[in-house]
């Protein structure tokens, strides 16, 4: 095994972190994880791992894949731990011309970025890549102290660029000396570009235009070109003509993208078989926004001045997120039916859940009521931004800009009827509802449909919500990890951290005083105890759970500040060696990741306290009468807890 390791205070010491040998990873899930999991209840246990995120196995090319190789051995370590699931972020392109957040992707097209280059080396990509053609733009992974990584993005966009020239480039001339496996794979690529070309051939056909213009802003773009898609669809000769004359000149780069969108399709398609043996779910995230491509292809669709943000939280008053809106008149025709824009909103979902197994609803107010503003009210003076004249309030109170009340209508007649065509009740995605709620949200969201939500402990009690369908977490992918949260004092003095509340909650059989005095004494001592009592109510209180990949594997760094422009969001990955790193960080004199039978342990011990002293209250026993004890089989699942815990503290 590897010999190196990290503490929560990053010294670097010399750990030796036990793994499990296999025999013993058979029994630590089947009868420690598992039944620990099915006393609880706990339905749903998800990662919250972007796919950039996601570490490299031998080279770096700059950012990882979830559906690449290292995926398909990360999924059984996780699978091994109790996850069933994985929250990814949205998968669609970004671009090296814009801030690389995955929430101002596309909303059809895939992530270049995905494509595992190893892979094409191989027999069933007709070994279109070889192994020396990706030494020569990346470097061997190498180990490291710390237990993370760094996506670095210009790297990645640039190695992608030459080794898809280089792939496309070897596919063409197998083709030409009829290689069997070339054949085949073209047939595949004949397939995808039937099914998918027209959609892919415009986001290719804006990748060029936004590299030779220098900005994704189709806006500040001459005008034949701000409007070639809507031109070439009424059959505009001259717009027939420079669309030509693009891809005529710019060849390379308009087939490159084309094959290298088929080629991340079909390791999509083929991680989700290898998903499917396993049951192992991927959440997809169905990001509220628009890209500035999906916007240019069908502007049509969309207001025209307005953009979506939020109330609150910006610098300088409101949120500008710069989101297109929907046009609500175009959501659906006089006769009930679609509209062009509802037809649209559809494909994004029915695009989202293609090759996903789950949905994440990211804000989702923005379905229902959106907090909308006018873009000419915004006046930019230097560096600063005037908004004095600013207009902005959500589209219930604006009755001009939807006279009919159609965004009212999305959730009945759109997302829910879509969800449940594929497969899937209301209650199963994560309901992203940490908005700003209005009158119009509370009657649809809440009154009407009952729908569930987020439950973030990072705020607020995990009792309060006990047994209900809300996703529960700590912190999400904009939070600090838990190792650092706990460290603010606005945190620490938080009434959801406070150390009576979690003895209390996590030692509620009287008869068990002491231990209840002990352990509220040791979460008021020790941050890192206070942290691990926390995740335990997280498994006490909530049936579907969320973990940050930061928070398990003990990582001290953020991988995204909401609302904050900077040099490191959005980064964040795990690095190759992630299975011996969080071994040696469980070894470590102070741990920081999270050791999985510890924490279930104490959640199981607190559901029996709670359990015992229900039933003495139901047959009106007084306190000194209540049970101290648990039962046979309550007992045989925290002594195999109690095992693992130790094996995995061994150094």
């Amino acid at each position: 095994m590897q010999i190196y390791g990290i503490n929560s205070v990053n010294q670097k010491n010399t750990y030796f972190g036990r793994k499990l040998t296999k025999s013993e990873e058979k029994d630590y899930n089947t009868n420690a994880i598992r039944p620990a999991l099915k006393y609880l209840g706990t339905e749903e246990v998800a990662m919250i791992l972007h796919g950039t995120s996601y570490p490299e196995a031998k080279y770096d090319t700059g950012a990882g894949s979830p559906f690449g190789t290292v995926a398909a051995n990360l999924i059984p370590f996780e699978i091994l731990h109790g996850f069933n699931s994985n929250q990814l972020g949205p998968i669609g392109v970004i671009r090296d011309t814009q801030h690389r957040s995955p929430y101002q992707s596309t909303i059809s097209t895939k992530n270049n970025l995905f494509l595992d280059f190893e892979q094409l080396t191989k027999d069933k990509y007709a070994n279109i890549l070889t192994e020396d053609d990706i030494k020569e733009v990346a470097n061997e992974v190498q180990k490291s102290d710390d237990n993370y990584s760094n996506s670095l993005f210009q790297e990645a966009f640039s190695n992608h660029k030459y080794l898809i020239r280089i792939a496309n480039k070897n596919f063409k001339e197998k083709l030409q000396q009829n290689d069997p496996a070339a054949v085949k794979l073209n047939k595949e690529f004949d397939k995808f570009k039937a099914k998918k070309g027209n959609l892919v051939y415009k986001d290719a056909l804006f990748d060029i235009l936004s590299k030779i213009y220098a900005t994704p802003n189709f806006r500040k773009w001459d005008d034949i070109d701000k409007n070639l898609i809507r031109n070439l669809e009424s059959a505009d000769q001259t717009s027939i003509s420079r669309y030509k004359k693009l891809t005529t000149r710019h060849k390379e780069d308009f087939e490159d993208y084309i094959f290298s969108q088929f080629l991340v399709d079909k390791q999509i398609k083929e991680n989700k078989e290898f998903r499917k043996d396993l049951n192992f779910k991927y959440i997809n995230d169905l990001l509220v926004g628009f890209s500035r491509s999906d916007e240019w292809a069908n502007q049509d669709l969309f207001l025209e001045d307005y953009k979506m943000g939020c109330p609150y939280g910006g610098k300088y008053g409101p949120q500008l997120w710069e989101i297109p809106v929907l046009n609500p008149k175009k959501l659906f025709n006089s006769d009930g039916s679609l509209g062009d824009a509802g037809t649209y909103l559809k494909k994004k979902l029915d695009d989202a859940l293609e090759d996903c197994e789950n949905i994440r609803i990211d804000h989702a107010l923005g379905l229902i009521d959106p907090y909308i503003y006018d873009e000419k009210s915004v006046k930019v003076v230097g560096e600063s931004i005037d908004l004095s004249q600013f207009k902005g309030d959500n589209i219930s109170n604006i009755p001009n800009i939807d006279p009919n009340g159609n965004y009212k209508r999305i959730l009945d007649e759109i997302i829910l009827p879509t969800l449940e065509e594929h497969g899937l009740n209301q209650n199963q995605p994560v309901w992203e509802d940490l908005v700003t709620e209005t009158p119009t949200f509370k009657e649809i969201y809440h009154n009407r449909h009952n729908l569930p939500g987020i439950t973030q402990l990072e705020y607020m009690r995990g009792e309060k919500l006990r047994d209900s369908e809300n996703w529960g977490l700590i912190g999400s992918h904009d939070s600090t990890p838990a190792n650092n949260m706990i460290k603010q004092d606005w945190v620490r003095k938080n009434d959801a951290w406070n150390i009576f509340y979690l003895a209390g909650l996590l030692n509620s059989n009287p008869k068990r005083a002491e231990q209840r005095n002990a352990f509220c004494e040791k979460i008021d001592k020790n941050d890192m105890e206070r942290v691990k009592a926390k995740f335990a109510e997280l498994f006490l209180t909530c049936k579907k759970v969320q973990i940050s990949f930061a928070d398990f594997f003990g990582i001290d760094k953020r991988y995204n500040v909401a609302g904050e422009e900077n040099n490191t969001n959005w980064k964040l990955r795990l690095n190759k060696d992630y299975e011996d790193s969080y071994y040696d960080n469980l070894a470590s004199e102070n741990p920081t990741a999270l050791n999985m039978p510890e924490i279930l342990k104490m959640a199981v011990q607190a559901k029996s306290d709670f359990e015992n002293v229900k039933k003495a209250h139901q047959a009106g026993l007084s306190d000194n009468e209540i049970s101290p004890n648990n039962p046979e089989n309550v007992q045989e699942i925290i002594d195999n807890l109690s095992k693992y815990e130790n094996i995995l503290k061994e150094g």
